[in-house]
């Protein structure tokens, strides 16, 4: 399936894209050559293009790259935590399950980030990405088989331990970075 196509699918019919999905390979590379880096640039990209503008051509494509190589690596560290967390609620520990699991409930966010081209819609893009918090609840019992019942509640610990990994993660670049580098 192309990747307009399963974006499409995603955002619109998750819960009978979810099997087809499910039954690929469920390796670490090809969600991210595939779906992952195409759709996690369209943010970038949009943030690039509006703000060269405001603060210039350099700082721009440096904000654009950070953001891009954070959520390239932040998608990897939520798989991670995602599928280390699934066994204590039930679930099976399985990375490239977790993976797709995070990769295809950042879609509706990703998609949205097209909106930073016009930097006053870019709240919708929060509300999209409560829709892919929505999307990873209805997926997690099938992806690593944490029981219906307690989808809510390792949905929201696995979103909570990942922000606070991302607040540290944060504050440790930041801190390597000499205070030079602005909290993104």
């Amino acid at each position: 399936m192309d990747l307009v196509a399963r974006a499409k699918s995603i955002l619109t019919t998750p819960k009978t894209e979810w099997p087809a999905i499910a039954a690929e390979d469920s390796d670490t590379a090809s969600p991210y050559t595939g779906y992952i880096a195409p759709l996690a640039a369209i943010g970038p990209v949009a943030l690039l293009i509006s703000m060269t503008v405001m603060i210039g051509l350099g700082t721009a494509i440096s904000l654009a790259i950070g953001m891009y190589v954070s959520s390239l690596v932040g998608v990897f560290i939520m798989a991670l935590v995602v599928s280390k967390l699934a066994p204590s609620f039930g679930g099976r520990n399985d990375m490239g399950q977790a993976l797709k699991l995070v990769a295809y409930s950042h879609t509706p966010a990703w998609v949205a980030s097209v909106l930073l081209l016009f930097p006053p819609l870019a709240l919708l893009v929060l509300l999209a990405a409560l829709y892919g918090i929505y999307l990873y609840y209805i997926v997690v019992p099938a992806a690593v088989g944490v029981p219906q019942e307690k989808a809510a509640v390792y949905t929201l610990v696995s979103i909570v331990v990942v922000v606070v990994i991302s607040i540290v993660l944060r504050y440790l670049l930041v801190l390597i970075a000499g205070g030079r580098m602005a909290m993104m």
